[in-house]
């Protein structure tokens, strides 16, 4: 019988490249890829600039390793909120609130995942799968009103993007679980969800995901 061959890592391997990306997080989360220089990255990471390329073709394709990796783990805590969650108008609002969580407890990968999410917005993004799923659903069972598939994706989008973004202001006054109820109300109307169900809906979602 042949032996079966097992991957194997280096494990010296892999903590450059996990320094790599922790520096690059943390540098794109103030600025843009274009502020930022490979000498930069290296030096944040304390490894040799070489190293970088051992890893990575450019650093454009280091930039989009990273925004994969932050909405990778805000989309792991949403599947995780949602669990078992079956009325989408519900699904919609708790997701919100988990991106407001992740603004305030993971900020780095919150700020990288709002700069650097770029034609994130198609419909036929295969990250965007699992929203398209629910924008559908909701759509189909009546609990949206008045949107197509498209237009719900950028009316769930926008509202996410626009509220990380305020998160980030720093004379930002309105505690994170209003802005949060607020949003999320807000967005549930738009997607046509009638007022005082979407505002029991923002309420009940805030409660359970930011206490």
């Amino acid at each position: 019988m042949a032996k079966r061959s097992t991957a194997r890592t280096d494990p010296r391997r892999d903590r450059t490249r996990d320094a790599l990306l922790n520096a690059g997080r943390s540098l794109f989360a103030h600025r843009d890829v274009d502020g930022v220089s490979v000498d930069e990255i290296v030096e944040a990471a304390a490894v040799a600039k070489g190293s970088f390329y051992n890893h990575f073709a450019d650093k454009d394709v280091f930039a989009r390793e990273i925004a994969a990796s932050a909405r990778r783990e805000a989309e792991a805590l949403v599947n995780e909120v949602n669990e078992g969650i079956s009325d989408p108008a519900v699904a919609v609002a708790r997701a919100l609130c988990v991106f407001v969580r992740f603004a305030m407890e993971r900020r780095d990968s919150a700020r990288t995942l709002w700069r650097l999410n770029t034609g994130a917005t198609m419909v036929d993004a295969p990250i965007n799968r699992g929203l398209v799923d629910v924008v559908q659903h909701g759509i189909e069972e009546g609990a949206f009103d008045h949107v197509d598939v498209e237009t719900g994706i950028l009316l769930v989008m926008g509202t996410i993007v626009i509220t990380l973004r305020h998160l980030f202001e720093e004379r930002i006054s309105t505690e994170p679980n209003e802005i949060a109820r607020r949003m999320g109300a807000g967005l549930l109307r738009s997607l046509g969800v009638a007022a005082g169900r979407a505002d029991k809906l923002a309420r009940d979602a805030t409660l359970a995901v930011l206490g």
